[in-house]
């Protein structure tokens, strides 16, 4: 019974600790994997006609016009109150907004390697640098 338990206490710990520091695993895999996600994103920027595709779980967005590939990881909340977090590949090793959105209406404020957007009303996100051309990305509508 006592080793049930233990097992269970550990279970609910793992799962605990992979909530806490999903985001930094997800980083440390595009650190670790930057090369062949590289090779990847700059094979759909190359087709023309792909606009979305998936990569293992990931559901991924291709923006041709802003020569960006966006890996969606996950996601939580219902409409209109929706939060987004993924990473992103930009090619011209630039940020970018969430989905490629008119930067016009939500203009980039850039500090270092983090900049933040809004578009006036509650809709916001923050884009981190992970690496040259590899951004981490959270948006919220």
């Amino acid at each position: 019974m006592k080793k049930k338990m233990t097992l269970i206490f550990l279970i609910i710990a793992v799962i605990i600790l992979g909530f806490v520091f999903k985001d930094k695993l997800i980083q440390t895999y595009v650190t670790v994997f930057h090369t062949v996600l590289e090779e990847y994103s700059e094979k759909l920027l190359a087709d023309s006609e792909t606009r979305s595709s998936s990569y293992g779980l990931w559901d991924v967005d291709v923006y041709h016009e802003d020569n960006m590939v966006e890996f969606m990881t996950g996601g939580f909340g219902l409409a209109p109150g929706s939060t987004y977090k993924g990473f992103y590949y930009s090619a011209d090793n630039t940020h970018k907004v969430f989905s490629s959105a008119d930067a016009s209406i939500s203009p980039l404020e850039i500090d270092g390697d983090r900049a933040t957007w809004t578009d006036g009303t509650d809709n916001h996100g923050v884009s981190v640098r992970i690496m040259d051309k590899w951004f981490w990305f959270e948006a919220s509508f």
